[in-house]
């Protein structure tokens, strides 16, 4: 499974709404990044607490369409 990045949530509590979102919808997705994060909690600011909301390839724009709430044209990932 080919899986392409979506979106990199700003904190914790945005990871949580998505990772529910993602679940609801019964997406395939992964967090990189997202046990690592927990160890340095607060906003991101380096590369040791960043986040990337990874999905399966056919289920992009999906994804996209229930995240338009959350991803802002300058920060939305080229596919």
């Amino acid at each position: 499974m080919n899986m392409v990045p979506i979106y990199a949530p700003q904190t914790e509590s945005e990871a949580s709404v998505i990772r529910s979102i993602m679940k609801a919808y019964e997406i395939e997705f992964f967090i990189q990044g997202g046990g690592f994060s927990t160890l340095y909690p607060g906003p991101v600011s380096t590369s040791l607490n960043t986040q990337m909301l990874m999905v399966a390839e056919e289920q992009a724009e999906l994804a996209k369409s229930l995240l338009v709430s959350f991803i802002k044209p300058e920060a939305a990932s080229p596919s």
